[in-house]
C-alpha cells in the first residue's frame, strides 16, 4: 500500500502554474524606457558579485551624463587652446591630436564612456565592498570640472 500524502520537503505543486516565468522575453526597449525589475540587491551574498540591474537610480544617470558632457567640453576647449598655441601634455592624447580633431574627440569621448561604463558595472561591488562608490562618479565630475575651469582660465588670459 502506497502513501499518497505529500511530505513537507516536496515542492508545493498546487501553487505552480506550470509556466516558466523566465521563458518570457521582455523587449530591450521596453526595459530601457519603461520598466525594469532589478533595482537593488535582494541577498546579502550578492553584494560581493558584479550584478547588472535593469533600473538604476536617476542620480547615477545624471552623474554619468554630467561627466560625459564635461569630457566633450574638455575636448573642445583643448582643441581651441591648441589652435592658440598650447601643447597637449598627455602623450597619448597628443598622438590622437596629430591624427585630427575628430579622431581626438572620438577617442577622448570613447575612453571616458568606457571608463564610466566599467564604473557603472562595478558600482554595486564598489559600493558594497569599499563604500566609495557613491563618491566615485562625483569625484570624476570634480576632476573634469577642474580641468574645464583651468582651460577656461587659460582662454581668458
Amino acid at each position: 500500500m502506497t502513501d499518497n500524502r505529500k511530505t513537507t520537503n516536496a515542492p508545493d505543486d498546487e501553487r505552480r502554474s506550470g509556466k516558466d516565468r523566465r521563458a518570457t522575453h521582455v523587449p530591450f526597449f521596453k526595459l530601457l524606457f519603461f520598466s525594469g525589475k532589478r533595482k537593488n540587491l535582494r541577498r546579502e551574498e550578492d553584494s560581493g558579485r558584479i550584478t547588472v540591474f535593469d533600473t538604476y537610480h536617476p542620480k547615477l544617470l545624471f552623474s554619468i551624463l554630467f561627466v560625459l558632457v564635461l569630457s566633450l567640453l574638455d575636448a573642445t576647449l583643448t582643441l581651441i587652446l591648441i589652435e592658440r598655441g598650447a601643447v597637449e601634455i598627455n602623450p597619448i592624447m597628443n598622438y590622437y591630436i596629430t591624427l585630427g580633431p575628430v579622431i581626438f574627440v572620438i577617442v577622448k569621448y570613447g575612453i571616458t564612456a568606457l571608463a564610466l561604463f566599467l564604473i557603472l558595472l562595478l558600482h554595486t561591488v564598489i559600493v558594497a565592498r569599499y563604500r566609495i562608490g557613491s563618491f566615485l562618479l562625483p569625484f570624476c565630475g570634480l576632476v573634469f570640472g577642474s580641468v574645464v575651469i583651468w582651460e577656461l582660465f587659460l582662454l581668458a588670459r
